[in-house]
């Protein structure tokens, strides 16, 4: 853990208002870190990667990962990042900045934490980028709008862990029976899906009426907790 008492600017880059920052400086007073985190509206975040060192900033937060620029000199990427070719931490470093992809890693340990070894469906958006980090599920497979796309999301998980592509309602139906926990990525529900014994973490804001038809639901504020901690430790807070 750092050892230095002097309070550092935080940058939090956004393009639309997000609760994330909201979350992150309420557990940065309430650890007392020697951290102030102000927001900064901008729709290139890359552009203002030079300020970072020589303003003394302890690093910038990205409300939603983007995608690494073209030129990218100077930037060290940790293998979660590299891995994805995503960013949302940068922290500046001897020789540049390390930049960092917090979402998945937090993403990681909650499932971790919660449902090691649990055999998981995918609702909605395919989001590639996060498929990594579903390892500790014991099987993942996915509700896809084409076996192309369905296989290449699976393909990023190990191999023990890769179930199956469900194209048809009747198809994912089937294996939304056969699944623990369900991954909702956004977009409609099909009721059909939805089981009492189910448990369903939710990527994106889910309606009201599903949380009567599960057994249990895990909101986007549930897992912002595991992202703040994913950042302080980027920043060498470890908690």
């Amino acid at each position: 853990m750092r050892q230095d008492h002097k309070t550092r600017p935080l940058a939090f880059f956004y393009r639309a208002p997000s609760p994330f920052f909201d979350r992150l400086a309420a557990e940065v007073a309430t650890l007392r870190l020697p951290l102030f985190p102000y927001p900064v509206e901008t729709q290139d975040p890359f552009a203002l990667l030079p300020c970072l060192k020589p303003l003394g900033l302890a690093g910038a937060v990205l409300a939603e990962a983007i995608p690494l620029p073209k030129e990218s000199a100077g930037l060290f990427l940790e293998a979660e990042a590299r891995g994805v070719g995503l960013v949302d931490l940068l922290v500046p470093r001897v020789g540049g900045v390390a930049g960092q992809y917090t979402e998945g890693v937090a993403l990681e340990r909650f499932l971790s934490l919660h449902f090691p070894g649990a055999r998981g469906l995918w609702l909605g958006p395919l989001r590639p980028s996060l498929a990594p980090f579903l390892r500790p599920l014991g099987q993942v497979s996915v509700a896809a709008p084409s076996f192309v796309e369905g296989d290449s999301f699976l393909a990023r998980l190990p191999e023990r862990a890769r179930g199956h592509v469900a194209l048809r309602p009747e198809e994912a139906r089937a294996l939304s029976l056969r699944a623990d926990l369900l991954l909702y990525a956004g977009g409609r529900i099909n009721l059909d899906y939805l089981q009492p014994f189910h448990a369903l973490v939710a990527l994106s804001p889910v309606d009201l009426w599903v949380w009567e038809r599960v057994q249990v639901v895990y909101s986007p504020e549930d897992l912002l907790g595991f992202r703040v901690r994913a950042v302080l430790e980027g920043l060498g807070y470890p908690l």
